[in-house]
């Protein structure tokens, strides 16, 4: 499906509130109609039943929490973290890192959080078991990318809420972020071009890096000042004239100029096309402005290219921001970083702190996703994965962890310290017993 707007959203895929009679009426027609309806295919209403704070899986038989995001509202007294972030903590958005996540759910079955100590994370089949419907293979033997729906987080993307990717489950709306407008709360491409391919996070503050054909933002700068622009004035981000650039003193020896609109791609792509899937058409934009980074290569391109080559805005050396080199994952700014510098310094971010948080709506019964990775557990099982025990020792050979992105539908690994979000589920099933027995033959 297209990105819709939190509007539509919100209008569309409300939560369900379903009374014992409609209830019963939904579990009726499962049960009466089975031999018509294919699992893979039912109507999330019908796949994913939900019972106030849990929703029932009918197909894969495990019962997820409603809230998507439930360590930003309840911790079990895990801290939050601090400067020193000590495993293990919880952020205040709720994003944490692996160590922290596990004992996050530790926490939570020894609370036995609504009646329930056998809560995990969700699981992503690894090497040697393989997921055939991914579109690539990892170097470790993992198979990642998009299209992975064999995991437990790809299924709900794919089969149960219906998503088409690169498309992302919760679309930013408009919003303000100092002189900026339309950040998101994502990673955004730099001008690296090694493998993995760097990038800076607007959730988190982190710098990482990861694959070329992953969908990620673009943020536009110039190097220092645009000529015939007014004096410096301060250390401050500094608005131009026209309104649609900002210079920031501070990066760089020059200081760099930023355009303001932080998604510029979503509402104007340059000439290039959008995509249908993740890479038809060639260098395509996604609906909510992501993109490869071939296509972020392309897009600055056709910038430079604008209006019969006098450029965008009047400016012929539009680039991608640079990063430093061997930095730390998070506190990484100074002259080689300015993204680093605008967030840390000039948005007076801390580490783990998002930008824009997301809005708040309902995904199908879900509340509070985000549009960003969710941690999963690694599992090399012929067993179903979504029902197999979160044993993980690690998706590869250094310790790397699985993600999974309801902002594309994008599966891939992350190395701690990295952050991601968390969410759960339990076997079995969290409905009232007539219920569980009415759809236990699905």
């Amino acid at each position: 499906m297209d990105a819709k707007s939190p509007q539509e959203y919100r209008r569309e895929n409300r939560p369900i509130r379903r009374s014992l009679a409609s209830l019963f009426l939904c579990a009726g027609v499962v049960c009466i109609g089975s031999a018509q309806l294919s699992a893979q295919n039912l109507p999330w209403p019908l796949a994913l039943i939900s019972n106030g704070e849990t929703v029932y899986d009918v197909v894969n038989h495990v019962t997820w929490l409603t809230d998507a995001n439930l360590p930003a509202r309840q911790r079990f007294e895990i801290p939050l973290c601090d400067a020193s972030f000590a495993d293990p903590c919880i952020n205040p958005s709720g994003i944490m890192d692996y160590t922290s996540a596990t004992a996050w759910v530790l926490a939570m079955n020894n609370a036995n959080y609504l009646g329930h100590s056998n809560w995990q994370l969700p699981t992503t089949p690894a090497a040697p078991a393989m997921d055939s419907s991914c579109s690539g293979k990892g170097t470790d033997g993992n198979s990642f990318g998009f299209g992975c729906n064999a995991n437990a987080l790809g299924y709900l993307y794919y089969k149960a809420l219906g998503f088409r990717t690169p498309n992302t489950a919760v679309p930013i709306p408009p919003n303000r972020v100092g002189p900026f407008r339309n950040f998101q709360p994502e990673a955004y491409w730099s001008n690296d071009t090694q493998s993995p391919i760097a990038y800076f996070v607007f959730a988190d503050g982190s710098q990482g890096g990861g694959t070329g054909g992953d969908f990620q933002y673009v943020l536009p700068m110039i190097p220092g000042k645009i000529p015939g622009t007014p004096p410096a004035s301060g250390t401050g981000l500094q608005v131009n004239p026209d309104g649609q650039t900002v210079y920031d003193p501070t990066a760089g020896v020059a200081g760099v100029t930023w355009l303001s609109d932080a998604n510029l791609a979503a509402s104007d792509t340059l000439g290039l096309p959008r995509c249908q899937t993740p890479i038809t058409p060639m260098n395509c934009v996604a609906q909510d402005g992501s993109m490869t980074a071939s296509t972020a290569g392309q897009f600055i391109t056709n910038m430079n290219a604008y209006d019969h080559g006098a450029g965008y805005l009047g400016q012929t050396n539009w680039q991608l921001p640079p990063v430093a080199a061997g930095c730390s994952t998070l506190n990484c700014y100074g002259p080689g970083n300015p993204m680093g510098m605008l967030y840390y310094l000039q948005f007076g971010l801390t580490a783990g702190t998002p930008v824009v948080e997301p809005p708040d709506i309902a995904v199908g019964p879900f509340l509070h996703l985000w549009p960003y990775p969710y941690w999963s557990c690694a599992v090399n099982t012929a067993q179903a994965p979504i029902q197999a025990p979160c044993n993980s020792t690690g998706a590869t050979a250094n310790g790397s962890e699985f993600g999974f992105s309801f902002g594309d539908g994008y599966v891939g690994t992350a190395n701690p310290p990295d952050f991601h979000f968390v969410t759960a589920y339990y076997v079995g099933c969290g409905l009232p017993g007539l219920w569980c027995s009415l759809l236990s033959g699905f």
